[in-house]
Parts: C-alpha cells; structure tokens; sequence
C-alpha cells in the first residue's frame, strides 16, 4: 500500500512506497525534498510521565522572576547625555534606583577605557575596583555599551575593536 502526502513545495500529491517511510525523498514534480511520514499505524504510541506539580510551580515561579527581572532592565535604561532618561523611577516600580547611577558608571568605565589607552595601569586597577562594587549593573551597562555607538559616551578616539577590547577586558576582569 502506498503512502500518499501533499509535497511541501508545490502542494502536489505523492505517493511513495511503504518501504521509503521514515526518511526523504525528491518530489517528482518541483524537484523538492520532502520527509515521508509513517503510517499512522506504524506509529509507536508512547505514555508520558505524570506532572510533577512542585516542579511545575517551582517553573512557574521562576518564569515571573525572569520576567520580573527582565522588565526591571528594559526599564530602568537611560541614554546616554540623558539626565534621567526612561530611568527606574517609572511606573509601579518598588525597587530603589541603584546607589551610582549609570551615568556615574558610565563615566567610569570612560575612566578605565581612558587610563588603559593611556598604559595607567594601577589607575585602571583602582576605577575596576570601584566598578566591581556594583557588579551586576556594571555588567548590564557593559553590554549595552558594547551593543551601541561608543562615540555617544566620550570615549577616548580609539578603534572600535580597540575600545570593545578593553570592555572585554573590564568585564572579565569583574
């Protein structure tokens, strides 16, 4: 008996031999390769597990953290020369802005960028070790530098791989 399908590309119908279930074949009319199912009696019916309902609510719940923590960063981003941009002050939002602002962070890491360029070493230990106070936001900055015109920041007149090395560099380091 034949298996019989609709080709993927053309919508043409096809039969093909039982023997090719399971595995591809071209399509006599486009050329087109397709998968040829199985018999739906050929088909192993397998029971599934039961629900574990703890694991369930523990997902649950630590979905809503992600998405908590999520909105958190889309919200609390400001742009650069922004006095306060869209910053963490906007609606409902409970949690208290970070002590230094990015602003204050930014500027920092400018500070850093500026002192390797520069070959201060010992300058650039001390701002890294002033930014690892606040790691997290430090890091999250980072990134969003990184993903965006590194002009906009002040930074020294370097290349861009150059500068995107040193903040490679900076976020190793934390």
């Amino acid at each position: 008996m034949a298996i019989e399908f609709h080709c993927e590309h053309c919508n043409k119908s096809i039969k093909a031999p039982d023997e090719a279930a399971g595995r591809q074949g071209k399509c006599p009319h486009c050329g087109g390769l397709n998968y040829i199912r199985r018999p739906p009696e050929e088909t192993e019916e397998l029971d599934l597990t039961p629900l574990d309902d703890q694991e369930e609510k523990r997902r649950k719940r630590q979905a809503e953290e992600d998405a908590a923590v999520q909105w958190r960063l889309l919200h609390e981003r400001t742009m650069p020369g922004e006095p306060g941009g869209r910053g963490a002050g906007g609606r409902g939002s409970a949690t208290p802005p970070p002590s230094p602002s990015s602003k204050q962070l930014a500027a920092l890491i400018v500070k850093y960028i500026d002192a390797m360029s520069q070959g201060k070493l010992d300058q650039a230990e001390e701002v890294a070790g002033q930014l690892e106070r606040n790691r997290s936001h430090t890091l999250g900055l980072l990134d969003e530098m990184a993903a965006e015109d590194l002009s906009a920041y002040g930074l020294p007149t370097l290349p861009r791989p150059v500068l995107l090395g040193f903040l490679k560099q900076l976020r190793a380091r934390l």
